[in-house]
């Protein structure tokens, strides 16, 4: 007899499972579900890792005491594997779809949760914002539903944490709850949780009710309340941006010609002297005299190097973390500095939220295609009869694969098998008809993963400037909140630029504009006429897709960074629609490359930038072929990287770093 197929297996061990009145034994299902192994070993393996691919899915598979010498059964609470009736009209059904279709957070599980709610197939739309999700995003987002507390490493040390919420903001999601060791409110970005571990019981995350988190301040650099404070002084050219970034209250004085004197509260140091370093000569550290020594510092190690070569520097030590708890995963995440302006920032934005392609076989593919199948069923339990190629475009198929795999669910059912106990599903050459009871049409339960790309997806549009926060969107969360549990702890911040609506006005009127526009990649200001095409938020950011009529093609322009906007009342005719490209960094034709080499705490350029070649060479140190931009964007990038990344090609470029790291400090730290 040949063996059933993963997904038949897992299907009639959905359906054994849900329909069992008591907790079914391991032997008792391996009776009922063709395709398990004779021995008692391999079927406990084989079942165990069924269990788990289900779990996974969202499918809550309860284990039970059972009399008896296998002391243990199973069993799927309907109640618990179903969702209540949500009732979206289809008005909000709409905007859900619009609202998937609109943020990319890099994985289908929104769609999926769609899918559920009987509402597959997003609108067809290019995204408008893109937020990226660490690795711990969706188990925190789980914890925080659950009111969980949440076990985590953290700067090296364990952390015992009762979360209170999740803010995005900037590009980054951070944590802000109730520690239980320090007995106070604290902040923690989310990307640089080290390492988690199994979270507590559902109520266990109690926070005191006289301590707010939703309304906690959340800083680019602070995630901590005790952290060091740092003066940084920026000049005008870049004042009134960075002050519009960092918020007001970090303004200390504003003088005359335009520079601003900002207090950073700071607990990685590393990351504001990049953030710094960032700015070139437009920023530099003026207090305490220890972080100005230290920026000093970095720089003359930066600077020796001015001969083309760069003297040996030890790793800077970092704090051994303590034990992990039993049970922890360690985060899968390089630490290092801060990203850089034109970085595609793709490092651990899709882990958790976005899972790797997988092959057909295997538990993920298996997986895959079990919630598909789901899917699959519950709508035509719910509609009785379509075209095949309606469910083709439905669920994302094609046409020949709808046929394969509704031709297995009809081998599915419960014992003993007989016609009528298998999914009735009949599949002619242009039809398929399905004759199932209605219950099947439930939707079921949300994945951790599902549910936070729904909340996040409607919370980031509502968040757009001008979004509609009393209409059909914010209805369908409302309705889905009460089902799912209160979301509103979850706070998507997307700032809006100075200049943000005169450009929008301008896109949707698809009017020509000139633009002044200060390029990070020269660090030029210039004047530039436009055609604008899309605009769009990336990591934090708003973005402009505009022809440029300087260049002759279409280019990416990061709205904080226009200054001036002057309509010119001529409507767009640039040939060239569309994006340019998925990064915030796009080359244009003949952009000039450099190999860089990257050692120790450097190689996080890897993980940063756009590397066009990768290779590794002696001992840990990385090779990576990189696009420039502009002489000013690969200054920026060495001065971030540090000491241990230096430029080997082409010669013309080696001393960039060096160079840049001398002029700063001559003009900015008084350094000959």
């Amino acid at each position: 007899m040949a063996t059933p197929d993963r997904l038949e297996r897992l299907t009639d061990l959905v359906l054994v499972l849900l329909g069992a009145p008591t907790p079914r034994t391991l032997q008792e299902i391996a009776a009922a579900v063709p395709g398990y192994p004779a021995s008692h070993a391999g079927r406990r393996q084989a079942f165990e890792r069924d269990k788990r691919v289900l779990r996974e899915e969202g499918i809550p598979v309860l284990t039970e005491p059972v009399d008896g010498p296998e002391q243990y059964g199973y069993r799927i609470d309907p109640d618990d594997f179903y969702l209540p009736d949500v009732e979206l009209e289809p008005d909000e059904q709409a905007a859900l779809h619009l609202a998937v279709a609109g943020v990319d957070l890099g994985d289908p599980s929104g769609r999926d949760a769609l899918a559920k709610l009987g509402a597959w197939g997003a609108a067809q739309a290019r995204p408008v914002a893109q937020v990226d999700a660490p690795a711990a995003l969706v188990p925190l987002f789980e914890a925080l539903r659950s009111k969980a507390e949440v076990h985590f490493s953290y700067h090296g040390t364990w952390r015992s944490v009762s979360p209170g919420t999740l803010h995005f903001r900037a590009g980054r999601w951070y944590l802000v709850g109730w520690e239980r060791e320090q007995g106070a409110r604290r902040t923690y970005r989310v990307d640089r949780i080290e390492a988690l571990g199994a979270p507590g019981h559902s109520g266990s995350g109690a926070i005191p009710e006289d301590v707010a988190t939703s309304d906690a301040p959340v800083d680019l650099w602070r995630d901590d309340e005790d952290a060091a404070h740092v003066l940084v002084r920026v000049d005008a050219v870049e004042g009134a941006r960075v002050v519009a970034e960092v918020g007001e209250r970090a303004l200390i004085d504003r003088a005359p010609d335009g520079s601003v004197l900002l207090s950073l509260g700071v607990s990685s140091f590393d990351v504001l002297r990049s953030w710094v370093l960032g700015l070139l000569h437009h920023a530099e550290v003026v207090g305490p005299p220890e972080a100005r020594a230290a920026v000093v510092s970095w720089l003359e190690e930066i600077a020796r190097g001015a001969d083309g070569t760069v003297a040996p520097v030890s790793a800077r030590a970092r704090p051994a973390p303590a034990p992990a708890p039993e049970g922890a995963a360690e985060a899968s995440r390089r630490r290092g500095g801060s990203k850089t302006e034109g970085a595609a920032r793709r490092q651990g934005a899709v882990r958790g939220l976005r899972p790797a392609a997988a092959p057909r076989t295997g538990a993920r593919g298996a997986s895959a295609r079990l919630r598909r199948l789901l899917a699959i069923v519950a709508w035509l339990a719910e509609v009785g009869a379509a075209p095949i190629a309606e469910v083709a475009e439905r669920f994302a198929l094609a046409p020949d694969e709808v046929v394969r795999e509704l031709e297995l669910a009809a081998c599915c059912g419960v014992p003993p098998y007989t016609p009528d106990t298998l999914l009735e599903i009949v599949v002619s050459d242009e039809v398929v008809e399905a004759f199932l009871p209605k219950g099947l049409a439930r939707p079921r339960r949300l994945t951790p993963a599902e549910g936070l790309a729904l909340a996040a997806s409607a919370r980031t549009i509502l968040a757009v400037p001008g979004a509609d926060r009393d209409g059909a969107l914010s209805r369908a969360l409302r309705k889905l909140e009460a089902v799912l549990g209160d979301d509103r702890r979850l706070v998507v911040r997307i700032d809006a630029p100075p200049l943000l609506e005169e450009v929008r006005a301008l896109v949707e009127a698809r009017e020509q504009a000139e633009i002044v526009y200060h390029a990070v990649s020269t660090d030029e200001t210039s004047e530039r006429v436009v055609e604008p095409l899309e605009l769009f938020s990336l990591d934090g950011h708003w973005y402009l897709d505009a022809y440029c009529h300087r260049v002759g093609a279409v280019r990416r322009f990061r709205v904080d960074r226009v200054r001036e906007v002057r309509p010119l009342g001529r409507p767009v005719e640039a040939a060239a629609e569309g994006r340019s490209g998925a990064g915030a960094f796009v080359p244009g034709p003949g952009t000039e490359t450099a190999t860089l080499e990257l050692a120790g705490d450097a190689r996080w350029v890897a993980d940063s930038v756009p590397v066009l070649e990768e290779q590794q060479v002696a001992g840990s140190a990385l090779r990576v072929t990189v696009a420039v931009g502009g002489r000013a964007w690969l200054e920026r990038l060495l001065l971030q990287a540090g000491p241990r990344a230096r430029v080997i090609a082409p010669a013309a470029l080696t001393s960039v770093g060096p160079q840049a790291a001398l002029r700063l400090l001559r003009t900015r730290y008084g350094r000959i």
